[in-house]
């Protein structure tokens, strides 16, 4: 994967308008974890028009998609806007926005639902998903298959329904870029990962943690928290595949790096795969990777091409 040439392009809007723009400063700060709370995004938006700005500040804007990358672009996050806040740097004003992924949903979604006996944990939790707005099925790894021998009842926040439903299968569940992520810890998402060496954008030497093996390197947004990750060290102590349990991504567009700092963990792991094909270029050997366990929610944002305006859905957008 070539780390140089670098792009981004950061759509702001709400489910039927908005706006992109890809020649501003901007400065993101994004991490991931397998927990169900919302995964959380800081951007910073040099200069932004007054228009744009005051559609933000007055929440008629509410959603982002951030892609990154140095030839081809990927979603790198995609969430609600949950707070924003302007501050002055000297001659310019900043934009700052809080995101969380699929905040609304994970705050306001509600089930209330009856599902006959013999229905499986799959197809509960298939059901439990279609009642959080913008969101798609991501992997599901449910170990238990066999069906109910009474009908579920499930009333209450679809979060901690899903919180139970995690828990007899021994699993986290997640939301990432809009999907629904449901793995249990010796599950994985299906799919090869990039590979993380010296010659791939590898920075500095893996150390173990108690929380796991951290690796740092070039900003890599083909990583996906619950993937799996190739390491290739100097130390062939630290190389070999590891699933990834947290990401941590930053970068400023006009200065310094972007970086990804992970944490992983070895073992064998069992592949869930998700429901619907993958997007994206196919994985290879140059730490590119696929986008093999979600794919980004369906919340309909708008964008700004050839001076005309149309509504895409962030998934088409995903290069």
């Amino acid at each position: 994967m070539q780390q140089f040439g670098r792009r981004y392009q950061l759509i702001i809007g709400s489910r039927s308008e908005g706006f992109a723009f890809n020649n501003l400063r901007v400065a993101f700060e994004v991490t991931k974890t397998l927990e169900k709370t919302p995964n959380p995004a800081k951007i910073r938006i040099w200069n932004l028009t007054r228009q744009h700005m005051g559609a933000v500040l007055s929440k008629l804007y509410t959603t982002v998609a951030l892609s990154v990358g140095y030839e081809a672009l990927r979603v790198i996050y995609a969430g609600d806007i949950v707070k924003s806040n302007v501050e002055r740097d000297g001659m310019d004003f900043v934009l700052e926005l809080e995101c969380g992924d699929g905040n609304t949903a994970y705050t306001s979604a509600r089930a209330n639902m009856t599902l006959p006996a013999g229905t499986t944990d799959a197809q509960a939790a298939r059901a439990l998903v279609g009642t959080m707005p913008d969101t798609t099925r991501g992997a599901m790894g449910v170990t238990r298959t066999e069906g109910s021998a009474r009908a579920r009842v499930y009333c209450g926040n679809t979060r901690d329904c899903l919180s139970n439903l995690a828990r007899a299968n021994e699993a986290d569940w997640s939301i990432q870029d809009g999907a629904i992520v449901m793995l249990p810890a010796n599950a994985a998402i299906a799919g090869a990962g990039p590979l993380i060496s010296q010659d791939t954008g590898m920075v500095g030497m893996p150390r173990q943690t108690d929380n796991g093996l951290e690796v740092n390197c070039l900003c890599n947004p083909a990583i996906l928290v619950g993937g799996v990750v190739r390491v290739q060290s100097i130390l062939p102590h630290y190389s070999g595949d590891y699933k990834v349990v947290s990401v941590h991504h930053s970068g400023d567009f006009a200065e310094g790096d972007w970086l990804s700092q992970l944490v992983v963990i070895g073992g064998q792991f069992q592949k869930v795969a998700k429901e619907t094909p993958p997007k994206g270029p196919a994985a290879g050997s140059d730490g590119s990777g696929d986008d093999g366990g979600y794919e980004v929610g369906s919340q309909n944002l708008a964008a700004l091409a050839t001076g005309q305006k149309r509504v895409w859905s962030v998934a088409e957008l995903a290069p």
